[in-house]
């Protein structure tokens, strides 16, 4: 599902904030211009607004699309709670009513 979500990424050699702007049950793509490569396992905040604290999933990265201005890449979970994949599947239904996401610096 389409999505607009401020996120933060984490691996052993990349630290970097951007935006999820797709989520499946399987996993997200984290869009940004600073890339990982394939196999790289990682950590990936989303700042979901009802939420008191960040989601934290744990993933690796699948593909990258090196796309200026549009790339980043796909990740795949790993070992995803049942609680984590009730706050993902929430995404979709605050997404068909409307909900608005935010965006890095705040904005909505």
């Amino acid at each position: 599902m389409k999505v607009e979500i401020a996120a933060k990424y984490v691996s052993d050699s990349l630290v970097v904030e951007g935006v999820v702007t797709d989520v499946s049950a399987d996993g997200l793509f984290f869009c940004s211009d600073y890339l990982d490569g394939t196999g790289e396992t990682v950590r990936v905040w989303l700042d979901i607004p009802w939420r008191g604290s960040p989601l934290e999933l744990r993933g690796e990265v699948r593909w990258v699309n090196d796309t200026p201005n549009i790339g980043g890449m796909g990740i795949k979970f790993i070992d995803v709670s049942l609680e984590d994949r009730m706050v993902l599947s929430s995404l979709g239904l605050s997404a068909l009513a409307g909900g608005v996401y935010s965006r890095p610096g705040g904005e909505a």
